[in-house]
């Protein structure tokens, strides 16, 4: 082998690589893509932890949702067990509203017509009341004429004695108030 890799290196050229002259553009152009391949993979990599930590943080927030939800269970179940009670006692009131109208309505006919009957009694007991003021004021102008007939009478055949003196008011009794009648 070594025989036949002597014959060889007679047409063996030896090359050395020579890096070819990069203008200005073109090196900057391969520096950012450079720095794209390194930036792309880190965001790749910061991607992955954020989401195994989005994993962790859904796990721990589900965790305590479930305790909430156990803690919120009884009242849940308590709160229906209340609104039904609340749904009696409204179909209670309902019963009792329906039933209260009822007796309003009877009652309402009842002091109507207590009203009415009222009213025709006080009406009776008005013109009663006024037929007795016209007879007392007839009685009283016949009493009046008469006793004016009396007084006159007696004066005229001397035997009234005249008025009394009228008494001066002392500051033991106070003068009493004199009564007068209108007509």
């Amino acid at each position: 082998m070594v025989i036949y890799q002597l014959a060889a290196i007679a047409d063996t050229v030896l090359v050395r690589n020579v890096v070819p002259t990069r203008t200005a553009f073109e090196q900057i152009v391969f520096v950012a893509s450079g720095l794209t391949s390194i930036l792309a993979l880190l965001l790749a990599l910061l991607l992955v932890v954020g989401l195994f930590r989005m994993r962790s943080t859904a796990t721990e927030v589900l965790q305590q949702l479930e305790a909430l939800l156990v803690e919120l269970r009884p009242m849940a179940r308590n709160t229906t067990a209340m609104s039904d009670d609340v749904r009696e006692v409204a179909k209670n009131v309902n019963q009792m509203v329906d039933e209260s109208r009822d007796t309003v309505r009877v009652v309402n006919e009842r002091v109507r017509s207590s009203v009415v009957a009222l009213t025709d009694r006080v009406d009776e007991m008005s013109d009663i009341v006024g037929r007795v003021n016209r007879s007392a004021e007839r009685v009283a102008a016949a009493a009046t004429s008469a006793v004016a007939g009396i007084t006159l009478g007696a004066r005229a055949l001397g035997l009234s004695k005249g008025r009394k003196a009228k008494k001066a008011a002392t500051p033991e009794a106070p003068e009493r108030p004199r009564l007068r009648r209108r007509d």
